[in-house]
């Protein structure tokens, strides 16, 4: 009896050690979240957030991509944009949306999407940017790299 018991936890210590292996991928997949803050305000700006996952070298998916204007109220708009760095040291950004939300505690959920490319993407992520009082934009990027690459 204590030797059949032995040899199930035995087995099951196997396989959840097994299981609990991380693929190459799965080191660099998951969220990334960029903070801006609007010039000379106490606190307010804006917040990017996503969710990646690196399909391959070219590849991208985003999920659960949001925009949040953090108040008080500064009536100044927030937007996001996703980034891919590639190998070659170029990159590309484009315009996602912008917070709809004012200054709701969720921000606006953009959705998700697969951004793919002929190059070789590096690292992938969110920037997130906020006019200014003199209407220029202030950005802050957050990235998360790419394994396959």
């Amino acid at each position: 009896m204590k030797a059949s018991v032995l040899r199930a936890v035995v087995g099951v210590a196997a396989v959840l050690s097994v299981s609990l292996v991380a693929g190459p991928a799965q080191a660099t997949d998951g969220p990334v979240s960029a903070r801006v803050y609007t010039e000379g305000s106490s606190g307010s700006g804006g917040i990017g957030s996503a969710s990646l996952t690196f399909r391959s070298s070219t590849v991208v998916d985003y999920t659960n991509l949001k925009v949040r204007d953090v108040c008080p109220g500064d009536n100044l708009p927030v937007r996001v944009y996703t980034k891919m760095v590639y190998t070659d040291g170029t990159f590309e950004t484009d315009y996602v949306g912008a917070d709809t939300n004012g200054c709701g505690s969720d921000g606006t959920n953009l959705g998700g999407f697969r951004a793919t490319s002929s190059k070789r993407v590096a690292k992938a992520g969110v920037t997130v940017c906020v006019y200014n009082s003199v209407r220029n934009l202030q950005c802050k990027d957050a990235f998360r790299d790419n394994d396959h690459t």
